[in-house]
């Protein structure tokens, strides 16, 4: 018993022992963990603040992959319309972090600065997180590069033919590309003549076909096969086409066929018309004749809100119909115009409103008083994007006011830049209402536009015909009336004809002068439509702390 008694007490003080052990090493654990955790903590503040700084970059990516014209937006004009939701010179929150969920942090932006010669655009995006008792701050420096290839080319062609639907209207032939299965039954290639002169880049899903000595820039070809197709009788073969260089068996560039998106911008901050609409440009204000379009404030618009085409959104503060048929209203706020066929069973749109501006004219493709045309010239100050569900008719001189003269293009500096988007033809107005030969606008006896021709045209745009074509209207009838300058780009589904030639001079219609707009590199029409792409990705980027934890609050 006496042994049992000492073995107790042995057990008694080895089990204290144990448990003396267990509780030091706890204490020293506990200690341990307390000593690391603001290690820890302020390695997790640093990943968010680098996190934060992603954030951002990635939401300035987003919203100018979703308007281009972000790229020229800053501190200076970031309370505009033009570019909403971006706030520069401030720390913004990222959604989703708080002092209960993570430690908060931000993002910020410095004003984007271009270099006009080359389209790079730099500018720092920073990241903060942390709480009230330290934060952690990253920078970034990032170049970015513009990739929408049809700002990138003067003239972007899917099918280089005369589009079937002009062809014949009733029964359009089949045709595919010429590479691929040659000029199909009923299809027509448009050659490019010697009185052709392209400042800027040629891209051609199809073949490229010439008649004489038309010059290029740089040209690129999904075509793999052919140099330059010359296989019209009437030039003789007598000249080569000139370019700077030449691609061929490019990848297939594919574009947009709905530009329904548009609709929506304009109801919610820009102007939404129904109808036949013509739009006369005057600075930065349009005189706007729609007489389709409701009038009044939208539905569920509160009491004092200003008058409105009751088309737009309730929360719509642009002014676009003071008048019952218009009037002449301010540039909308987000420089988004579009008009829409009428729709089904609107009063508005009766079959008893007859306002067809271009009725006996000879429009191409379908036309009439229910259809969304947008009929436009004028003289433009600052970005503004024209949509149409149907056709753009231009039917007189497009300018822009920071130009010296219509016909020459602004300065790297300069906004005003129009886009003209169409689902169907963008169309330089050429009428038959006066007969073959119509009299020149503005001379003796002549009727108003858009009954009136016009010679030299002047067009500064940016055109988009998405399953049609930029064309003239009745390119094959009248005298030769003498040149269209574009400067922008023309990009096209179909091969659109402006004149018909003999022998590689002009017939009928006009000769082309397009003009590439440089500052398209880093600048757009609003909202503008991209070829199922980008519009802008990152060329560079350098990222590097900025201090510690121990930086004050953002």
């Amino acid at each position: 018993m006496r042994r049992r008694r000492d073995q107790s007490g042995q057990a008694l003080a080895l089990v204290s022992g144990v448990m003396l052990i267990l509780i030091l090493g706890s204490v020293i654990l506990v200690q341990d963990v307390g000593q690391q955790s603001p290690l820890v903590e302020s390695d997790l503040i640093q990943h968010q603040a680098y996190r934060a700084l992603q954030a951002g970059l990635d939401e300035y990516l987003y919203k100018a992959n979703v308007n281009a014209d972000y790229i020229i937006c800053n501190s200076s004009n970031q309370a505009t319309g033009f570019c909403p939701g971006l706030a520069f010179g401030q720390w913004i929150p990222v959604q989703g972090t708080g002092s209960s969920n993570g430690p908060p942090s931000w993002f910020y932006f410095a004003n984007p600065q271009l270099n006009y010669s080359t389209g790079i655009v730099s500018m720092t995006v920073e990241g903060a997180a942390g709480f009230p008792s330290g934060y952690s701050y990253q920078s970034a420096t990032v170049a970015l590069q513009p990739l929408n290839n049809f700002l990138l080319d003067v003239l972007w062609i899917n099918y280089n033919q005369t589009d079937p639907a002009v062809l014949s209207p009733q029964n359009p032939p089949t045709c595919g590309y010429y590479w691929q299965v040659g000029i199909e039954n009923g299809c027509q290639k448009v050659d490019f003549i010697s009185a052709d002169a392209l400042t800027g880049n040629l891209y051609v899903n199809d073949s490229i076909f010439t008649c004489g000595t038309p010059s290029f820039d740089t040209v690129r070809t999904a075509d793999p096969n052919e140099d330059y197709v010359n296989d019209d009788s009437s030039c003789g073969g007598s000249g080569t086409p000139s370019a700077t260089s030449k691609t061929d068996g490019v990848p297939l560039e594919a574009i947009p066929s709905d530009d329904s998106q548009l609709a929506s911008v304009a109801e919610q901050n820009g102007c939404l018309y129904e109808g036949p609409t013509s739009i006369v440009l005057t600075g930065t204000t349009m005189q706007i004749t729609s007489p389709d379009t409701p009038t009044g404030k939208p539905p569920g618009a509160p009491n004092g809100s200003p008058s409105n085409d009751a088309l737009n959104q309730a929360g719509n503060t642009s002014v676009c119909m003071p008048a019952s048929a218009g009037g002449s209203v301010a540039l909308p706020n987000n420089a988004v115009v579009f008009v829409e066929n009428c729709l089904s069973g609107d009063a508005a749109c009766t079959a008893g409103n007859a306002y067809n501006p271009m009725s006996g004219d000879g429009e191409t493709g379908a036309s009439g008083p229910t259809y969304g045309d947008a009929i436009v010239q004028g003289t433009l100050t600052g970005p503004l994007t024209i949509g149409a569900q149907n056709n753009d008719v231009i039917d007189g001189n497009l300018c822009y006011s920071s130009a010296a003269s219509c016909a020459s293009l602004p300065g790297n500096s300069a906004t005003d830049v129009l886009g003209l988007i169409a689902y169907n033809y963008v169309e330089i107005n050429h009428p038959l209402s006066g007969g073959a030969n119509a009299k020149i606008c503005g001379t003796n006896g002549a009727p108003a536009a858009p009954g009136c021709d016009q010679t030299n045209w002047t067009v500064n745009a940016v055109v988009l015909a998405l399953n049609h074509s930029f064309l003239v209207n009745n390119f094959s009838s009248g005298a030769p009336l003498g040149t269209i300058t574009l400067n922008g780009t023309v990009s096209q589904n179909w091969r659109g004809p402006v004149g018909q030639s003999s022998g590689g001079a002009i017939s009928h219609g006009y000769a082309k002068n397009y003009q590439y707009d440089s500052r398209l590199r880093y600048f757009s029409p609003p909202y503008y439509l991209s070829p199922g792409t980008a519009s802008w990705g990152i060329a560079s980027i350098n990222v590097s702390a900025m201090c510690t934890v121990s930086c004050g609050a953002p």
